[in-house]
């Protein structure tokens, strides 16, 4: 169970589009809405017990942003908020133990604010190097009730930081290519329970502090312009750290895991995209690995 914990209580990569190490020119408004799902299954143990499981999130999300210039430098900073709703499957599904059932949250995410900065442009190249910065304010829905098992609330109750580095260059008229780094830290979260029973029974211990490693993510991806209103990539990406304890116990083990990602993009109008993407895993040592992850965003550019 510890490596449930892990997965589901610390947190995800800063995934970037294959374009979006491209700094935008100043004064250009954004909106955008995101329909997205992501699936974990695998084996977990919960009090000694096996059980086979599955994990659903579905979820919607609105972010809004705007680029400029600070002392001939481009900027670019955005909010984005999460709507979620966890789905449980296989032997996790009603009562895993007898007398024993884990409850899957719905409600508004924590707001995400991102500022980047890009001190390196030559436009006449292809050439950007970028850096950004992302808040996680703790302002989702959360019930410490719902943390027993896993976390299955759609906010954390904690706030996280974000640093990323990234270089895009494109190679010629048809190929870009494009790295990044990032590193995340956590507050502590005093309002935990985790795969932990009060003693003798099987009901949810007292709440406690959970604590959470930085975790880092590494990635790349080759687009190729297909045609001028046609764009599509693949991503490889590499996540480490972010183990995890409860109440001072013993550490978990630390994210292991290696993804690919297949990316489209349409340009509908000089203003209108839609991008389409799926994730999946190469290797996952987690108990409950990634099985899939689907998103479609719509973005309108003023």
């Amino acid at each position: 169970m510890a490596c449930l914990l892990c997965l589901m209580a610390s947190a995800k990569a800063v995934d970037l589009g294959p374009y979006d190490g491209v700094a935008p020119p100043p004064g250009v408004s954004a909106s955008s809405i995101q329909v997205g799902h992501r699936s974990f299954q695998g084996d977990v143990s919960l009090n000694d017990v096996s059980l086979g499981a599955r994990v659903d999130r579905h979820n919607v999300n609105i972010r809004i942003g705007r680029s400029a210039e600070w002392a001939g430098t481009p900027v670019y900073g955005y909010a984005s908020l999460p709507y979620s709703q966890f789905e449980l499957g296989d032997e996790l599904g009603g009562e895993p133990l007898p007398g024993v059932e884990l409850q899957a949250g719905e409600g508004v995410g924590d707001l995400a604010l991102a500022g980047a900065i890009w001190p390196y442009v030559d436009r006449n190249a292809g050439s950007y190097v970028g850096l950004a910065g992302y808040a996680i304010v703790p302002t989702g829905d959360y019930a410490a009730e719902k943390t027993f098992g896993l976390n299955l609330n759609p906010g954390n109750n904690r706030f996280a930081g974000i640093v990323q580095a990234g270089l895009h260059q494109r190679i010629n008229n048809r190929f870009d290519w494009s790295i990044a780094a990032d590193a995340m830290v956590f507050e502590d979260n005093d309002r935990f329970i985790g795969a932990r029973f009060a003693p003798g029974t099987l009901d949810p211990a007292a709440p406690a502090r959970l604590e959470v490693k930085p975790y880092f993510s590494y990635q790349t991806a080759l687009a190729w312009q297909a045609h001028p209103a046609i764009s599509v990539a693949m991503s490889v990406y590499a996540d480490r750290g972010g183990a995890v304890r409860v109440a001072g116990g013993d550490w978990s083990r630390a994210t292991n895991r290696e993804r690919y990602g297949l990316w489209a993009r349409l340009l509908l109008s000089p203003r209108a995209q839609v991008n389409v993407n799926y994730k999946s895993t190469i290797n996952d040592r987690a108990d409950l690995p990634l099985q899939d992850n689907l998103q479609i965003r719509l973005i309108r550019l003023f």
